[in-house]
């Protein structure tokens, strides 16, 4: 009798003690997200320590402890530190499962936790493991939305997931047979949803959100005007830390803002040191290079000499051969850094993947042309044209660069919003491609339809959205192929 009295003694212990772990995101957590969300790790890890200790049963330290790693990850990429930290993930699902199964909280912070490792481990090429925790945290945040569908936290995550399924290129019926749905529409609902709500209430993760909202719109949505308008009136535009400088150069240089991305740059590297952050140096460089300017070269060299992790490596190189051409004309040069291109680093990203392409075709671009191209990725669509304009007598006699020639002018020129010329451009530009194997023809092709869109030209436009897809590009060939069809789809009832 005395034992079955101690035995139910022990459980009523360990019920009243599970009932005792909680999440809340306390002021010393807040202190602690806020801190890595400046990239003060030490200062993080202090204030973790110290919550630990001051609040043993709220296990809401596990889910900011992970943003650490997390965040540590994906600035510096460090492998060792990787395989270092990446089994601390068990250990914290293995606690956070003690939570009470009616604790909104419980499948969130599991979510959270399965969604940040993912991510982690697509930057060190885990992709089975990584799609194998998108799909888990995917679970997770539905059966939570179903039982709790008023608990906001949920979508924060949620909509990166909706918005990845419609996007991410993986066959339907595999999303079929996982039973995942969604579309960036739905996405971006879910994270106005939980902006809205971090208005008007206390909300630990808004700087997470709007910087959700901003990337979702400008790389999803494909809007720019959406995620800028919305940046104007975010916290994030306010904000002095390094990662919110990081979100908005972003969205400045794909838009061909590049004076304002260097203004910006400016500002944050006067108090962050390249050891701190070594991709705003990149960055940096490229927006340099963007403008003509030297100075991005010596960017470059310090993101190189100070970068540990995977990735840019082999970009960073090809930038470094262009600076060499267009501001030294210097042949050698950009062949020992496109040789550096091929060695260093490693081709998992698409930039770099396109770098190595580059170093592997073994031939030498044309200053004129290169010149012309990087201005126009910074916006400066008027100097871009009358650098073309004015040398235009030496493409003239030769067939090699005419398809290049009439491409990047007709890039300009659609830019600048003069569409007569530019459907000129293109349509010379997919002449000179006499194998219709180049993206540069098949990009023509589907701008052409873009162009006559927009014109309300039905007829003209869905013909040339068809001209893309009878094109084989030897390049990007899946996502010129996929702007074609969703431009068919647009016009379908015209």
């Amino acid at each position: 009798m005395k034992k079955i009295l101690n035995i139910f003694i022990l459980l009523s212990i360990g019920q009243i003690s599970l009932a005792q772990y909680r999440v809340e995101y306390s002021p010393l957590l807040e202190k602690a997200y806020e801190a890595i969300i400046y990239l003060d790790f030490d200062q993080a890890k202090i204030l973790l320590d110290q919550s630990r200790n001051d609040e043993p049963n709220n296990l809401a330290y596990l889910h900011i402890e992970n943003y650490l790693d997390f965040f540590h990850l994906f600035i510096f990429e460090d492998e060792a530190y990787f395989d270092q930290v990446k089994q601390n993930k068990e250990r914290r699902i293995k606690q956070l499962e003690e939570l009470d199964d009616d604790d909104p909280y419980k499948n969130f912070v599991l979510a959270e936790i399965n969604l940040q490792w993912a991510l982690t481990r697509s930057k060190f090429d885990e992709l089975f493991k990584a799609g194998r925790e998108i799909f888990t945290s995917y679970k997770l945040l539905e059966e939570n939305t179903s039982k709790f569908p008023d608990f906001i936290y949920n979508y924060k995550s949620l909509s990166i997931i909706h918005s990845l399924v419609e996007t991410i290129s993986v066959p339907g019926v595999f999303k079929n047979i996982f039973g995942m749905s969604g579309s960036v529409e739905q996405g971006l609902d879910e994270i106005s949803r939980v902006n809205q709500y971090a208005d008007e209430n206390p909300f630990i993760f808004t700087f997470e959100a709007e910087a959700i909202y901003i990337f979702m719109a400008l790389y999803q949505a494909n809007d720019q005007d959406l995620a800028f308008q919305y940046l104007d009136q975010s916290q994030l535009k306010k904000s002095q830390s390094p990662l919110a400088c990081f979100v908005q150069v972003k969205l400045l240089q794909r838009t061909g803002r590049n004076d304002e991305a260097i203004e910006l740059l400016l500002e944050t590297l006067s108090y962050t040191s390249v050891k701190q952050f070594p991709y705003l140096y990149f960055l940096m460089g490229v927006s340099h290079l963007r403008k003509l300017n030297e100075e991005s070269v010596s960017y470059f060299q310090e993101f190189i000499e100070n970068f540990r992790g995977l990735h840019y490596i082999k970009e960073a190189h090809q930038k470094l051969a262009w600076a060499s051409l267009v501001f030294e004309n210097d042949p050698k040069e950009y062949q020992r850094q496109m040789d550096l291109c091929i060695k260093k680093g490693v081709a998992l990203i698409d930039d770099d993947k396109q770098a190595v392409k580059e170093a592997n075709k073994n031939l030498l671009p044309n200053p004129t042309l290169l010149k012309a191209r990087i201005l126009f990725d910074g916006g400066y669509y008027q100097k871009a044209y009358q650098i073309l304009i004015t040398s235009s007598e030496q493409f003239y006699d030769d067939e090699s660069l005419q398809l290049e020639y009439y491409y990047r002018l007709a890039r300009i020129t659609q830019a600048l919003k003069n569409y007569p010329e530019s459907i000129q451009y293109y349509h010379q530009a997919i002449m000179a491609d006499q194998n219709q194997d180049s993206y540069m023809s098949c990009n023509s092709a589907l701008n052409l339809g873009i162009i006559y869109e927009s014109q309300k030209d039905y007829v003209r436009a869905k013909k040339h959205f068809i001209q893309c897809l009878e094109m084989s590009p030897d390049e990007y060939q899946t996502s010129l192929h996929q702007k074609a069809k969703t431009g068919l789809n647009r016009i379908q009832n015209n």
